[in-house]
């Protein structure tokens, strides 16, 4: 390098026979421009604001500013070289060129491109930015290349002929051509089990990975080429960035089932949705410089907010958390050290500028083994619970059978017992009335025994018949049934039973009416039978589209594994509250007893 008074020129970069590829480095001049300004006869003009490269990279990181570089080559040979920019996201760069060929006159060139502009207007129809060198043979040329960004100022130069960028874009377009396709795999693996089981996580997965190879595509110059060609105003990484942040959201939540294992941290979620829906309204009105920035942000709050998630989920006994917690980590490890990158705290090699693509195919391979080891999870719980449910139907089966046993036994010893024998009362009178037809006194106070017997014999049918099927609950209704229930519990006289019922006559079906008489009645059996309560207390209220029915005692209480299963009674009342579509809560009374809190809806 030269200095003529003030003036620096930067060495001359001289292209040969023998090579095919220079890496610029600290081979030329920059100059930062915050107005962004400044123009190509301006910078010429004063050659003294260009100041020394002192980096082999130009990377200044986020910057609104426009970069001046100035370089100088000659080229002994008449081979085409071309500018390799192998920063495809540049939102504006352009290339002047002049030469003094041996004749003294001066050819100007200018070469505009950039992620901004429309992809068919590039000199070289390729995701990368090439720019085409218009060199005189033998005569230097002056370089002037101006460089804006609306995310990262980072402008890796060389210069190359199109076999040496050819031949060695093969291994990346090998590695992208791998990454794609498995995204486009597990997209598609995934978007069937979706259509399978209808579970919205496999969807948020879907959309996740999707917007991240998007984004990807962004950074390696893909989304301009193949996604918004005739469109560059949406080519930027705020976008796919944000939408990749949302969907990233939704499937924690859904995935590890926040809204079950962790409610209250749920909510700093809103954070990271304001966040994004922040960054899309602020490159919406232009501003995309503050809105990457503010993407930034937003890594750090999904960082701790994922990380935080996965632990507490994880430490609840949820085990497809610890997958989740790799598969976050290795993406959020491959943006970490691409932003130190693109920061210039870590060194540009083949590592750090694919840290991103690497990070986030492996979080896309392990998500997806974790979905599938979820839906095994699933599967096993539901053959669990779909042969804990076998067991329990088999039995309340027998229940139900060694019940139904019991009752005809019941209504057998009944019959035998009192009505048999009251019958056979009734024959022997009739007998004796006919030993006793002529005597008229004897014989009138025979008939008056037998009325009584016949009268006795039809109420312990009634009897018999109302403990079956409580006939008068279809006449007089189930407020008035359920009266003359508690009535018959009062007339034990082992408890003292308070009541207050509202009437809720008609506001189920007949089915359904029983079903709850059924219920209150178990109730009360129990009670008398095992609780050991003296006293007792029963309210039934009806309020939005719900009958409340509370049963107090002060009994001895029900036990942990009562409440879980109980005998026939209790699982005879939670059938019924099954058919009725009614919900129990067995709560502990203070100081003893048990409170029985049901409601069905109507």
């Amino acid at each position: 390098m030269t200095t003529l008074g003030q003036t620096m020129e930067p060495p001359v970069i001289e292209l040969g026979y023998r090579q095919s590829n220079y890496i610029v480095g600290r081979n030329m001049l920059v100059l930062e421009d915050p107005t962004n300004a400044l123009q190509l006869s301006d910078v010429e003009s004063k050659p003294g604001l260009f100041r020394p490269m002192t980096q082999q990279t130009l990377n200044v990181g986020p910057s609104a500013s426009t970069f001046w570089l100035k370089l100088r080559v000659v080229s002994n040979t008449p081979t085409e070289w071309f500018l390799h920019v192998k920063a495809p996201f540049l939102k504006q760069v352009d290339l002047f060129t002049r030469t003094w060929p041996s004749y003294d006159q001066i050819n100007e060139y200018i070469t505009n491109v950039g992620s901004a502009l429309p992809y068919h207007d590039r000199p070289v129809l390729t995701n990368q930015t090439i720019l085409p060198l218009p060199l005189v043979v033998k005569d230097t040329a002056t370089i002037y290349l101006r460089v804006r960004s609306n995310s990262i100022i980072r402008v890796p130069l060389e210069i190359s002929t199109m076999q040496y960028i050819y031949e060695n874009s093969q291994e990346n377009d090998i590695a992208h051509g791998f990454y794609f396709g498995l995204i486009a795999a597990l997209i598609i693996y995934n978007l069937f089990v979706f259509i399978s089981i209808r579970e919205r996580t496999y969807l948020y997965y879907v959309f996740y990975i999707f917007c991240v190879a998007l984004n990807i595509s962004y950074i390696k110059g893909h989304f301009l080429q193949f996604i918004v060609p005739h469109f560059p105003q949406a080519n930027h990484s705020n976008y796919t960035g944000s939408l990749a942040f949302i969907f990233a959201l939704l499937f924690t939540n859904s995935f590890l089932n926040t809204s079950y294992y962790c409610p209250g941290l749920r909510k700093f979620g809103w954070l990271i949705i304001v966040s994004c829906v922040s960054i899309i309204a602020l490159s919406l009105s232009g501003y995309l410089l503050l809105g990457f920035k503010l993407n930034w942000i937003t890594v750090g709050l999904f960082l701790i907010y994922s990380n935080v998630i996965g632990f507490v989920v994880l430490k609840q006994g949820f085990k497809p958390a610890r997958y989740y917690l790799m598969g976050f980590t290795a993406l959020l490890a491959g943006i970490f050290i691409f932003m130190m990158k693109d920061m210039a705290i870590l060194p540009e090699n083949w590592f750090t500028e694919g840290a991103y693509q690497i990070g986030s195919g492996l979080e896309a391979i392990i998500l997806s083994f974790a979905l599938a080891n979820k839906l095994n999870t699933y599967k096993r719980e539901k053959e669990v619970t779909q042969a804990e449910a076998l067991a329990q139907a088999t039995l309340f089966s027998q229940q139900l059978i060694g019940s139904q046993e019991s009752e005809r036994k019941r209504v057998a010893a009944e019959l035998h017992d009192s009505l048999g024998q009251s019958l056979g009362m009734v024959k022997n009178k009739v007998l004796m009335i006919k030993r006793d037809a002529e005597k008229p006194d004897l014989r009138e106070k025979q008939v008056r025994d037998l009325e009584e017997m016949v009268t006795e014999a039809i109420q312990e049918v009634r009897n018999i018949s109302y403990n079956l099927r409580p006939l008068h609950l279809e006449l007089l209704g189930i407020t008035q049934s359920l009266h003359s229930l508690l009535e018959d519990v009062i007339e034990t006289g082992l408890i003292e039973l308070e009541t207050d019922i509202q009437t809720f006559d008609n506001l189920l079906t007949k089915a359904n009416e029983m079903n709850v008489f059924r219920i209150v009645q178990e109730c009360f059996n129990n009670i008398l039978k095992h609780a050991q309560a003296t006293a007792a207390r029963i309210q039934i209220s009806k309020d939005d589209a719900m009958i409340a029915i509370r049963i107090e005692d002060n009994g001895v209480g029900i036990g942990p594994a009562a409440m879980e299963k109980g005998g026939f009674g209790m699982i005879g009342i939670r059938e019924r509250l099954n058919i009725v579509n009614g919900q129990i809560e067995i709560l502990e009374n203070k100081p003893s007893g048990t409170i029985i809190h049901i409601q069905i809806p109507f």
